[in-house]
């Protein structure tokens, strides 16, 4: 490296000084008008997402209701045939085997609900 010369150093630009109207018309008035409109879009944004997650959270709350209901259903069911069981040995077994795969559906579809209701939960998560 050598040392700099007097010489080379440049001499300053004049820079034109614009008035203060000038200043705020030209540069600052842009820059607000640009920043009034992003705060309304995120002010519309924000009561959007609000709204949103509202409906997820009744479609979820919905879904638990139905589950509920299912669940109570199947357990009068269940509490239902202990109460009244059949007389025939033969009849029975074929009766049982009957509401056996009846809950196994039940259980499914709840299961399928539930499966469903997580996968809701993690998809507004994420969003």
């Amino acid at each position: 490296m050598r040392p700099l010369d007097i010489v080379e150093l440049a001499e300053p630009e004049e820079v034109e000084v614009l008035e203060p109207e000038e200043d705020f018309e030209q540069f600052l008035l842009p820059v607000i008008n640009e920043m009034r409109e992003d705060i309304a879009a995120l002010s519309r944004e924000h009561g959007r997402a609000y709204l949103r997650n509202r409906s997820k959270l009744w479609e979820m709350d919905n879904m638990l209701i139905q589950i509920k209901t299912q669940v109570e259903a199947s357990e009068e069911s269940a509490l239902n045939h202990l109460q009244n069981p059949d007389d025939g040995a033969e009849g029975r077994g074929t009766k049982r085997c009957e509401k056996a795969e009846e809950k196994a559906k039940e259980i499914a579809k709840m299961a399928e609900m539930l499966v469903e209701l997580v996968r809701r939960i993690e998809k507004s998560e994420s969003s």
